[in-house]
Order: C-alpha cells, then structure tokens, then sequence
C-alpha cells in the first residue's frame, strides 16, 4: 500500500482551520487588520522583528537610538488590546502546532532515544 503522506498534511492543515486554537488567531487576526491603527502599528512591530532578526543573523548590535526607537514601539504595542489579543492567540496556535509537531516526529525521536 502507498501512502501519499502529503494528503495527510493537506487534510490536517484543513482540520487545523477548524480548530479553536485557529479561529481564536483568525478572529485575532481580523479585528487587527480591521483596526487602522492597530494594523499600521502591527506591520511596524513585524518590520522591527525582521529588522532584529536580521541583525542576530549577522551578529550586529543595534545603535542606541535604534533600540530606543523599538522600545517605543514594543511599548505601543503592549497598550494595544487587539494586538496583545492576537499575540496570546497566537501563542496557543503555536502551542497547538509544537503538539502536533511532537506527534509527528514522535517515532525519529524515538529512534534517538534509543541510542542512549
């Protein structure tokens, strides 16, 4: 028998748009890109992270003002409710994910474990 396991990925990643974990973060995520400040704000914050990222990936450090700067924004960010309501919902869909994640590469570690 084969075993197509994308169709299995496909049909979890339908059956994962179903799951209160998904649905919390969509709804999230909705009311913020509903919001014009609250938006405008967020794709900030995201172009910060990847500014940061970036910067980790090259072993730079940030100038004073630059941080300054980002710590002004990360202040906003945590006055804002329907921002910090995405990013708790998206903290349980993360969650969700490392579960499933566990689940599917259970038997490498497993094979692992073993050699110990």
């Amino acid at each position: 028998m084969t075993v197509n396991i994308y169709d299995n990925a496909n049909e979890m990643a339908k059956v994962l748009t179903e799951t209160q974990q998904y649905i919390a973060w969509q709804n999230a995520f909705s009311d913020v890109q509903e919001d014009a400040t609250s938006k405008e704000l967020f794709g900030e914050f995201q172009q910060i992270q990847h500014a940061v990222q970036q910067m980790m990936q090259t072993q730079q450090q940030p100038d004073p003002e630059k941080e300054k700067e980002w710590d002004a924004v990360a202040a906003k960010v945590q006055n804002d409710d329907k921002i910090k309501a995405l990013m708790n919902a998206e903290q349980a869909l993360n969650t969700l994910l490392t579960e499933i994640n566990d689940i599917v590469t259970k038997p490498v570690a497993e094979a692992y474990a073993k050699l110990n």
